[in-house]
């Protein structure tokens, strides 16, 4: 009768260990576990020669087969639960549920395990006949080897096992640093904030995994577990960032076209201005157009469909220089605003708007109880509702003498040569914005009941008296009310 020899199944044995671990590490999970199911009964196969070397290839694996099969089927009941929930290292003896499909892979790892047998055990006949030819001469005593085996197989197998926990440790300890960065990083910058709670719960799994003790609290393949679920995360946190960045830079071309256009309307009044003698410093000017110029490159650079393809970097660069590239053109036409009214306005209550006059007809709207007259149409409605609480309390509509001016019309109030004290100049007055009219009080004025009642409920319509109009302002008018919307600076 045949054996194998101890050697040769201690050393498959050690084979098949490693190539378990190894292909937990590399191989997809999807693969890994059936394969991992194969040479489980591969390694079975293996011990049971160990044990017993005159065991024949398919008794060995008739045996490998049944163990496996009664684990598996084992957890078609409580009892390996309850092992597992006591001593966690158990699972990779008992393995952790019931998958029917795991024992076709048992069968296959059998069948292998007895093939690797059948090779190995041929060239033991040799080895036996020594045997017998030592015994013969020698004392007839036979000197155990097993144990001699058992623990080199031991020392090898600790070996094997705690080199693969410690390049686990170290690829996770790696991976946790660029976890926690990322995370740090991410802060305010992805479209879902959920996503950097998951990799917080991840860093803070692995960190535990790392803490535990080897082989006690911490098995091989913990720390891979710990490193693949960081890796799906940062995956989930990086995309989170790019679809918060494209948003962001969606929204930044969007912020920065109106700020754009208004730069050119203010950069062409102003040039208007200048050649009637009244524009504003040239190097303020020249400060608009070299922002303008910067803002066109910024939005020429980072279009919707280039940042698609761009990385995350790029992506957040591009959103950056979106938003400095707007607020350098706001600040740069404020700037010139400020220089133009220094100019053309005379009165520092008086504040130039490039569009003041020159409203287009869609903004405006008559006003229903005296259509000769306009207003922007977004304060129409509040003008409504104070007239319509004037007449329930005066029994008839407010007087209106003026609301909207055109360019034109200011123009025509107001002589530079000789200023008209109740006109502003052409630009300053916030009639040409549609936001002002000159209502009647009266003959009375600041002593008129109508002024008295327009001054206590005005404002709760949206209406209001300026300082400058009011008896001790700069131009006392009963008169004037304005829109609380209208803009008094820039």
């Amino acid at each position: 009768m045949t054996r194998t020899p101890r050697t040769a199944s201690a050393l498959l044995a050690l084979l098949v260990v490693g190539a378990g671990l190894a292909a937990r590490e590399v191989l997809p999970a999807g693969v890994a576990g059936p394969v991992g199911d194969g040479l489980y009964a591969v390694l079975v196969v293996l011990l049971v020669a160990l044990v017993r070397p005159r065991t024949t290839p398919v008794v060995a694996g008739t045996v490998a087969l049944v163990v496996c099969v009664a684990i598996e089927l084992s957890h078609l009941t409580p009892y390996p639960a309850a092992v597992l929930e006591r001593l966690p290292q158990a699972r990779y003896v008992l393995g952790t549920t019931f998958v029917a499909t795991d024992l076709a892979w048992y069968a296959l790892g059998a069948a292998v395990g007895s093939v690797l047998l059948a090779v190995v055990t041929p060239h033991a006949r040799a080895v036996d006949q020594s045997l017998r030819h030592l015994r013969a001469t020698g004392d007839g005593r036979r000197r155990p080897r097993v144990l001699p085996l058992v623990l080199v197989l031991l020392l090898v197998a600790g070996g094997a096992i705690g080199w693969f926990l410690w390049s686990e440790q170290q690829d996770l300890t790696a991976k946790i640093d660029v976890a926690q960065t990322a995370y740090d990083a991410s802060a305010d910058k992805v479209a879902d904030d959920a996503v950097r709670t998951r990799l917080d719960a991840a860093i803070v799994a692995g960190e535990t995994v790392l803490d535990g003790r080897p082989m006690l609290d911490r098995l091989p393949g913990d720390a891979t577990d710990a490193r693949e679920r960081l890796e799906r995360e940062l995956a989930a946190v990086h995309e989170s960032r790019v679809a918060f960045a494209l948003a962001q830079a969606d929204e930044a071309r969007e912020a920065l076209v109106p700020v754009r256009r208004r730069a050119e309307t203010v950069l062409a009044a102003t040039e208007e201005l200048r050649a009637a003698g009244q524009g504003a410093d040239e190097a303020v000017s020249s400060e608009l157009r070299t922002s303008l110029d910067t803002a066109d490159d910024v939005l020429e650079s980072a279009t919707a469909d280039g940042l698609e393809e761009a990385g995350l970097t790029q992506l957040e660069d591009a959103v950056a220089s979106l938003v400095v590239g707007r607020r350098n053109l706001d600040r740069a036409t404020t700037d010139l605003m400020t220089a133009q009214d220094a100019v053309v306005c005379p009165e520092p209550d008086q504040v130039w708007f490039p569009q003041a006059g020159k409203l287009a007809d869609s903004r405006l709207a008559p006003l229903p109880w005296a259509p000769e007259h306009s207003v922007r149409a977004d304060v129409l409605d509040d003008l409504v509702e104070l007239n319509d609480a004037y007449r329930a309390h005066f029994g008839q509509d407010l007087t209106v003498n003026s609301a909207y001016r055109s360019y034109a019309q200011q123009v025509a109030v107001y002589d530079p040569e000789n200023p008209n004290p109740l006109a502003a100049p052409p630009g300053c007055s916030n009639h040409g914005l549609g936001t002002a009219v000159d209502i009647s009080v009266g003959p009375e004025g600041f002593d008129s009941a109508r002024y008295a009642w327009l001054k206590d409920n005005a404002e709760q319509f949206g209406w209001t008296h300026p300082d400058w109009a009011e008896p001790d302002g700069r131009l006392p008018e009963p008169w004037h009310w304005q829109s609380v919307k209208t803009p008094v600076e820039y």
